[in-house]
């Protein structure tokens, strides 16, 4: 397998994975305007985003196919702080150990890398096999914000997670 730095013609593939609204609002919350989003949206965003903080999207690939993605950025001013966001593994494919491997690869960098001190990230409460995902590399729940996104009639909770030392 190889962690790489993500390419543009990685998110044809990526949006391949989500198959509706829902799954789609479970990945990007509110990043994205409107639904669907073409693969140039995504590099676009990107690189908005780039230009507003230390950010960086990465790659998993096995065999040469793309199975994973997530980003790695700094929230705030303190560099050691770093954020995992946009994670997602193809859907073919979830639940045989991919979602733990792409995770652990991000986690090596960004303390090997990027000096990280305090690793983090946000998911919604619905999204149950995310959690246990990343609770079985070693993130465990900081606090749960309720209400915090309206998905249509529903109001999704979001839990705020912290790898442990």
């Amino acid at each position: 397998m190889l962690f790489r730095p993500y390419k543009e013609e990685d998110a044809k593939e990526i949006l391949s994975w989500i198959k509706d609204e829902r799954e789609f609002r479970l990945w990007s919350a509110d990043r994205y305007k409107n639904y669907p989003i073409t693969p140039m949206d995504i590099t676009n965003n990107y690189i908005e985003c780039k230009k507003l903080s230390d950010f960086f999207a990465f790659t998993l690939e096995d065999n040469g196919n793309v199975i994973g993605h997530l980003i790695l950025r700094v929230p705030g001013t303190d560099k050691k702080i770093i954020r995992l966001g946009f994670i997602i593994v193809d859907n073919r494919i979830r639940g045989k150990g991919y979602g733990k491997r792409l995770i652990s690869e991000a986690i090596k960098l960004a303390k090997t890398e990027f000096g990280a001190e305090e690793i983090n990230l946000g998911v919604f409460a619905n999204n149950k096999n995310a959690i246990e995902c990343y609770k079985a590399v070693g993130f465990e729940v900081v606090c749960i914000e309720k209400n915090v996104y309206q998905f249509y009639d529903e109001q999704w909770d979001c839990i705020e997670m912290i790898l442990k030392k």
